[in-house]
């Protein structure tokens, strides 16, 4: 018996996730290109398994037989090590950085949700998430313990 199998690349995401706001479905998406009208453009997702975020790379789907999955190749980011600054907790900032193996694939399904992530203009090392771009993601970031 011979099994065929297929990867097929794609550079576009849609994820859809009920909203901790209103609990509605919303979308959001999510692009992984390196030419994105001229520009590159890799998004970041907040991954829901292991509750870190990451920067999608590369998308695909692999299909085997009858059966398909999608995977992405991301760089992944967790919290810095140590204890987390007063005025970092107080103002709510939640700081990252790449983790030490930052470089994973992982299941699609896994991603939560689009994220905005910046990398902090003082400390070329640190990455902040902006959590004030939606209120969902407020909430959400509230629910984390960091």
């Amino acid at each position: 018996m011979q099994i065929w199998y297929k990867i097929v690349p794609f550079q576009y995401l849609q994820v859809t996730y009920k909203s901790l706001v209103d609990w509605k479905w919303t979308t959001d998406r999510l692009h992984c290109n390196p030419s994105f009208h001229g520009h590159e453009r890799y998004d970041h997702v907040k991954e829901g398994n292991n509750h870190f975020f990451a920067c999608l790379l590369h998308l695909f789907q692999i299909t085997v037989g009858t059966q398909s999955h999608a995977f992405a190749y991301v760089k992944t980011y967790g919290r810095p090590q140590g204890a987390m600054q007063r005025k970092d907790k107080d103002l709510g900032i939640y700081q990252l950085q790449l983790k030490i193996s930052p470089y994973q694939i992982i299941s699609l399904d896994s991603v939560v949700r689009g994220a905005l992530i910046v990398q902090d203009p003082e400390n070329s090392h640190n990455y902040l998430v902006v959590d004030t771009i939606d209120t969902d993601m407020f909430l959400r970031m509230k629910g984390l313990v960091f």
